[in-house]
């Protein structure tokens, strides 16, 4: 079995594979990044819900029932991901 490079991301842990096939739409190799999400917009979190046939099924529905963005977050999940933003800054800037 061949070896698989994974990077975790530093706010959520999330692993992702460093080298994970071409774009369908351009032909081009997919990169893992960590800056392209619009923090201004993007939603941060959502309140969904799940229906149709089943969690793993293409057949199965989500509807979106809320969403926040980052400013909206409670401040406890805010105070959170500043102190491991200023960790990683910290980390970073050596």
């Amino acid at each position: 079995m061949p070896d698989t490079e994974r990077i975790a991301c530093p706010l959520c842990g999330w692993w992702r594979t460093a080298d994970y096939g071409i774009d369908q739409r351009t032909g081009e190799p997919r990169e893992v990044k960590f800056d392209k999400v619009d923090l201004d917009v993007a939603p941060m979190w959502r309140l969904e819900r799940l229906g149709g046939a089943g969690r793993g099924s293409r057949a199965a529905k989500i509807e979106l029932l809320d969403s926040k963005k980052l400013g909206e977050l409670p401040a406890e999940l805010k105070e959170q991901i500043k102190g491991q933003c200023l960790k990683i800054l910290e980390i970073l800037e050596g």
